[in-house]
């Protein structure tokens, strides 16, 4: 999708390290989501053009997904992992506050002012490593709930790449289950990998709590009846495994995130 195509487009530049052309096409992939964002970056002046649906994602949202390919950005710095990772000739020079950073040092993060990926900027508040893929995961939430088979493989195919950007193993393992979804031939295989990856989700959610409330939820006739979960944005049953034919099916047993999270037990 042209950048002029995507509603409500809002574009900003910013300044993103890197090299040569493989960088290039690393952080264009990582900052280009279809029907979210582009992401154009020049490789010899080092300036990013971003256009973005301000209605789906955020400038934020996007340059992290940047950071966790191995890249230093205006809002970001790449964990020390993903930029160890990039082949020799896209390991760009670093600042050297970027060292002082990526070394958990929180007084040169405050003193230089530059967040590492996994912290927040001072001036965008709490952010979570799991708050960039959350979104992404809603969407393939509501796709199932929708019965839209075509639409999940595309979401979950993106989630997976995001995933698959993150250092935690369980990240890593809801990759992997992300892509099951996505390779999946029809709706219920979907649905039947989707319960997985919701469980590691969780299990990453769980450990790096995000910004915003998240409501683990639970269908209790799902899979014969032993039952199956999910994460959402919403405290209202919109059941992914059923859709129309059960929307309201389940309950929610646990909070997290946010201010006021706290657990529940199943009903």
């Amino acid at each position: 999708m042209a950048p002029a195509q995507l509603p409500n487009a809002k574009t900003e530049t910013f300044r993103i390290a890197g090299n040569c052309g493989m960088c290039k096409q690393t952080i264009e992939a990582a900052g280009t989501r279809k029907g979210e964002s582009v992401l154009s970056w020049n490789a010899d002046t080092h300036f990013a053009e971003l256009t973005y649906d301000s209605a789906a994602t955020t400038a934020d949202v996007v340059l992290k997904r940047v950071a966790y390919a191995g890249y230093d950005n205006e809002h970001y710095l790449a964990p020390a992992e993903a930029y160890a990772a990039l082949k020799n000739c896209c390991q760009y020079e670093r600042a050297p506050q970027a060292t002082a950073l990526t070394t958990n040092n929180d007084p040169a993060r405050v003193e230089h002012g530059i967040p590492h990926a996994d912290h927040p900027s001072p001036t965008t508040g709490h952010h979570s490593p799991v708050d960039g893929v959350l979104p992404s995961y809603f969407k393939l939430k509501d796709a199932l709930v929708a019965g839209n088979a075509k639409n999940v493989s595309a979401v979950a195919a993106d989630l997976s790449k995001q995933l698959e950007g993150l250092s935690a193993p369980e990240a890593k393992e809801a990759a992997t289950h992300a892509a099951a979804v996505a390779k999946a031939k029809t709706l219920e295989d979907q649905r039947i990998r989707f319960a997985a990856l919701s469980e590691s989700l969780y299990r990453f959610t769980k450990t790096n709590s995000p910004s915003s409330l998240v409501y683990y939820q639970h269908c209790p006739m799902y899979n014969k009846g032993k039952g199956a979960n999910w994460l959402s944005n919403e405290k209202a049953i919109r059941n992914p495994y059923y859709g129309d034919q059960m929307l309201t099916c389940g309950n929610v047993v646990e909070t997290l995130g946010g201010k006021d999270a706290e657990t529940h037990s199943h009903e």
